[in-house]
C-alpha cells in the first residue's frame, strides 16, 4: 500500500439514500419486486439540506438504474447494489472536469450539490453507516493504478479525506495485479465475490476503482423453520408452477394494500434497516411496479401508507449471484461523455482518461434466519489513444528481392527465387 497522496488513489465511501440499502429485483420470473431498504437512516447533521438531498439523489438514481437494468433482462432475475454503482460514480467525478462532470452529476441527479457538500454529506454518511451494532454492514472502497502515473493531489485528497480511500499502485502488465484485486473484493465481502477482473488487463488500462458493500442481518423475527414447505410458484404468467420451499409467518406486520400491489416491512434486528417486498397484483408485474416508482413517489406516496396489521407472510427462500456490465444501463441515463474517447478527467490525471468498463458482481440469500448481501462495483479507466490515419505506404521494388508463389490452401510453397537484376538472364 501507498500513501503518497501524489501518486495514490483514494476509494469510494459508499453513498446510501435515507430510504434504500440495497434492492433485489425478482423479475416475472419469480412475479414479484424485493427491496432491500433502510428505512430509517439517519445521517449526521453537519449539513441537513446536503444530506437531505443526497438522500433525494441516491433514490432516485437507485429507480432509474434498476428500471434500465429490468429494462434489458425481461423476465430475468435481478440484483443489484445501485449504491455501490453511485459510490463509484461519485469517486470518478471528483476526478472528471467541464461536461464530462456535469453529465456524471445529472445522472446520479446530484448537479444541484457543490462537489464540497457532496462529499461532505457522504463522509457524514459513511460515519453514520458504519455507527450500526445490530446488523454487520462493511463498506470497503479501493484504487489501484498503474505504478507510474501521475494522479492529481486534489483528486486524490478530496477522496481520501471525505471517502477514506485506500489505495495501491501496481503493474497492470502482471496477473499479480488482478490477484491483489481479486483478493481485496473477497476479503471485502466475506468470500461473497472472489473474482470481479480477469488478467491480462488491456494494455492501456491505467485506474480500476472499486467499491465493496458487505451486509449481514438477522431478522428482527425470524421466520420457524419448521413451517417452511413447498408451496407452488407461478414462474411466468400461464406456466407450470414450481413447488419451491417458502417461509412462512403470521402475526403483526406493516403492511399496505397499494395501487395494483400488495407490500410488507420486514426490519431487521435493531429496526434500522429492514426489507421492503412488493407483490404485485396478478394482473401487474415487475416492470409494472417499477414504471411509477422513483424518488418522489418512494418518499412521499410508498413510505407513508405503511401500517400495522395482523396478517400472512408466505416468502419463498431464494438464493442469487448476479453480474451485470452497466455500460449501457447508464448510457441510456445519459452518462455518455465519460466513456467516450474525448472523456474530460483531466482533475484525475494529465493522461487523458476515459471509462472503459462499470462491472457490478453481486450476491444474495434469504432464509428464515435473515438476509446475507454482497456486491462490488468496478469502474476501469483506460488511457485514450488518439486515431491517427496512417500515410498511404510507398513499396519500391528498385533493389533485390525475394518472391514466393505458395498454394493456400495446402500451405506448400510452389516456387521461391531471388532477383538482383530484373534485366538480367532471359531478357
Amino acid at each position: 500500500m501507498s500513501d503518497d497522496p501524489a501518486r495514490a488513489v483514494p476509494i469510494f465511501q459508499l453513498v446510501l439514500s435515507s430510504h434504500s440499502v440495497i434492492q433485489v429485483v425478482m423479475s416475472k420470473k419469480l412475479g414479484f419486486v424485493v427491496l432491500l431498504c433502510c428505512a430509517g437512516l439517519t445521517v449526521l447533521t453537519a449539513s441537513p439540506a446536503g444530506q437531505e438531498k443526497l438522500a433525494s439523489a441516491n433514490t432516485g438514481f437507485a429507480f432509474d438504474l434498476l428500471k434500465q437494468i429490468a429494462g434489458g433482462q425481461p423476465g430475468t432475475n435481478i440484483f443489484i447494489s445501485p449504491f455501490s454503482v453511485s459510490t463509484v460514480l461519485q469517486m470518478v467525478a471528483n476526478g472528471a472536469a467541464g461536461d464530462t462532470k456535469a453529465e456524471v452529476q445529472r445522472v446520479l441527479k446530484t448537479a444541484g450539490l457543490p462537489p464540497e457538500a457532496l462529499n461532505a454529506a457522504s463522509k457524514d454518511l459513511n460515519q453514520s453507516l458504519n455507527s450500526q451494532t445490530n446488523v454487520i454492514l462493511n463498506l470497503a472502497n479501493a484504487v489501484w493504478y498503474q505504478e507510474g502515473i501521475q494522479l492529481k493531489p486534489g483528486f486524490v485528497s478530496d477522496n481520501k479525506n471525505f471517502f477514506l480511500a485506500k489505495l495501491a499502485g501496481v503493474n497492470f502488465g502482471k496477473p499479480e495485479s488482478a490477484q491483489t484485486i481479486n483478493d481485496w473484493a473477497e476479503t471485502s465481502t466475506h468470500g461473497k465475490i472472489k473474482q470481479v477482473v480477469q488478467w491480462p488487463f488491456d494494455p492501456l488500462t491505467r485506474v480500476i476503482l472499486a467499491n465493496a458493500i458487505y451486509f449481514k442481518g438477522k431478522w428482527e423475527r425470524p421466520f420457524d423453520k419448521q413451517a417452511t414447505k413447498d408451496h407452488s410458484f407461478n414462474v411466468l404468467p400461464g406456466g407450470t408452477p414450481k413447488q419451491v420451499p417458502t417461509m412462512w409467518q403470521r402475526g403483526h406486520f406493516n403492511y399496505q394494500q397499494g395501487d395494483g400491489f400488495q407490500a410488507v416491512r420486514l426490519p431487521y434486528a435493531g429496526g434500522r434497516l429492514q426489507m421492503y417486498l412488493f407483490l404485485p397484483d396478478t394482473n401487474s408485474s415487475p416492470t409494472k411496479l417499477l414504471a411509477d416508482l422513483n424518488a418522489d413517489t418512494w418518499q412521499n406516496k410508498i413510505l407513508p401508507k405503511f401500517q400495522d396489521s395482523d396478517g400472512t407472510l408466505a416468502l419463498p427462500r431464494f438464493k442469487l449471484d448476479y453480474d451485470v456490465i452497466l455500460n449501457d444501463p447508464l448510457k441510456a441515463l445519459g452518462m455518455r461523455q465519460a466513456f467516450a474517447v474525448g472523456a474530460d478527467f483531466s482533475a484525475m490525471a494529465d493522461e487523458p482518461l476515459f471509462v472503459s468498463k462499470v462491472k457490478q458482481k453481486s450476491f444474495v440469500e434469504v432464509n428464515e434466519e435473515g438476509t446475507e448481501a454482497a456486491a462490488v462495483t468496478t469502474v476501469t479507466m483506460r488511457a485514450m489513444v488518439e486515431f491517427r490515419p496512417e500515410k498511404p505506404f510507398e513499396m519500391i521494388v528498385d533493389r533485390p528481392f525475394l518472391f514466393v508463389i505458395a498454394d493456400n490452401q495446402t500451405k506448400s510453397v510452389l516456387f521461391m527465387g531471388v532477383i538482383y537484376d530484373p534485366a538480367g538472364q532471359g531478357n
